[in-house]
């Protein structure tokens, strides 16, 4: 179990350290995490995109960068990557459509699994352990398919943390299901045909998840209650702003990774400041 980024960063550090592609690296705050990271000894960096821009950037940082000058930053970043010179992908100045599109190229990409979902991961002042969030930027509509590759991916990826059971919580308003609540419906599905596999419960409100107080309090009985891993949410825009709300306004940590695909994809938004992209390269390092 991991209680922080601190232990994150713990669990890395002294392992060789892994070669990061960063895709049109034009960024003062993203050069800023990767120096930081390469400072640490826990990755090295090769930037690619206008090389003239980058070389002026990297100068305060106090790095030595390997810089590629390139107009097709995310085609030569992923064929670093299938030629074995890179270990893991990570997002700069270029859009997120125009990224996925290329890593799902069936040619040239980096596709392997059905599927492709976002990890965010939380450090709460006021939980014991850090939280995984899925999937707040990837995938727009969910059905018991798209939770089940999604649950399958995270476990994978969980696996490299330590975990060896992971607590899955399915998120919705109430503990009941209602036919009028559609995830409730679908919560229920999935944990009726995964359930003998993992630990995972729901439909299962946020209150009930983090508290076996709360469980007892409304007279459920959970297995998970107080002690959840990840939550899977009920929809793409219910993640994205109970992340972006709890680090603007709980004093929480935050970091993403995206995965299944061959290598974890270090997904940012343009408005995470250099402490964020750091914490997510930590999670793509794994």
């Amino acid at each position: 179990m991991l209680k922080s980024f601190n232990d994150l960063k713990n669990l890395i550090q002294g392992e060789q350290p892994k070669r990061v592609a960063l895709v049109a690296a034009e960024d003062s705050v993203m050069i800023a995490a990767a120096a930081r990271a390469q400072a640490d000894g826990i990755a090295q960096f090769v930037l690619l995109g206008d090389a003239s821009q980058i070389k002026e950037m990297i100068i305060s940082t106090g790095q030595e960068f390997e810089v590629i000058h390139t107009k097709t930053p995310i085609a030569d970043a992923i064929a670093l990557i299938n030629e074995g010179h890179a270990d893991l992908l990570m997002k700069g100045k270029v859009s997120t459509g125009n990224l996925l599109k290329g890593v799902l190229d069936k040619a040239s990409g980096l596709r392997q699994g059905q599927l492709l979902n976002h990890i965010a991961v939380i450090e709460s002042p006021a939980y014991h352990k850090l939280l995984f969030i899925s999937d707040g930027g990837i995938n727009l509509s969910f059905n018991e398919q798209t939770y089940e590759h999604m649950i399958r991916n995270i476990s994978e990826y969980l696996k490299r943390l330590g975990y060896s059971d992971p607590r899955y919580a399915m998120l919705s308003l109430v503990e009941t299901v209602n036919e009028s609540i559609p995830e409730t419906v679908i919560a229920r599905n999935v944990v009726d045909q995964l359930s003998a596999e993992y630990q995972i419960e729901g439909p299962i409100a946020p209150d009930v998840a983090l508290s076996a107080k709360a469980a007892q309090q409304k007279n459920l009985n959970s297995n998970i209650a107080g002690e959840v891993d990840v939550f899977l949410m009920p929809n793409t825009t219910a993640a994205n702003h109970l992340v972006k709300g709890l680090s603007a306004l709980g004093g929480c940590k935050v970091g993403g990774v995206v995965v299944g695909a061959k290598v974890p994809i270090i997904l940012l938004s343009r408005s995470d400041d250099a402490d964020t992209k750091y914490r997510s390269i930590l999670l793509g390092l794994v």
